[in-house]
């Protein structure tokens, strides 16, 4: 049974770990290894405590839990980043599952309870950015309704 609740800063080491370890598994050959192995996960955690810590206007975080462990997290910004996107557009800045859980459908539930959200606070879109090399993700979001638009930005992590 998966479980989905809101985020805790309590649960911002957890987060990081699963985050690391989906980076690890979907982005190899995509993003350089030593890059893969020498992930900041420690600092990702304090960011991600505080932004539970602090969250912004309309943002909320998710994670799922699976026999009391945490297998999935994602994290909603109230208002997309992009300047040309209307105030109602959310923006989905992560969803990661523990690679282990994958195909589980701790994503879809993930994904389903952040579409709901958004739509119960009057947001009629949701926007995400996905690595271009990462199919498996860019085919997840597809199934479940989303549609690239072209557009295209450098990742921090590509420079």
């Amino acid at each position: 049974m998966i479980g989905i609740r809101d985020a805790a800063p309590d649960d911002a080491d957890a987060i990081a770990e699963v985050n690391a370890a989906g980076w690890r598994t979907a982005y190899v050959g995509v993003i350089d290894r030593d890059r893969l192995a020498g992930l900041p996960v420690r600092a990702w955690a304090r960011e991600i405590r505080a932004n539970l810590e602090d969250l912004s206007p309309g943002s909320f975080s998710l994670v799922a839990e699976v026999e009391g462990r945490i297998a999935g997290s994602c994290f909603v910004m109230g208002t997309a980043r992009d300047g040309d996107l209307p105030n109602q557009v959310a923006e989905l800045l992560a969803i990661y599952v523990d690679p282990p859980r994958w195909r589980q459908g701790i994503g879809t539930v993930l994904l389903r309870e952040a579409l709901e959200r958004c739509a119960h606070v009057g947001k009629s879109e949701i926007s995400l950015w996905t690595l271009s090399g990462n199919r498996p993700a860019q085919a997840f979001y597809e199934r479940h309704g989303f549609e690239r638009d072209g557009t295209e930005q450098i990742h921090p992590v590509a420079r």
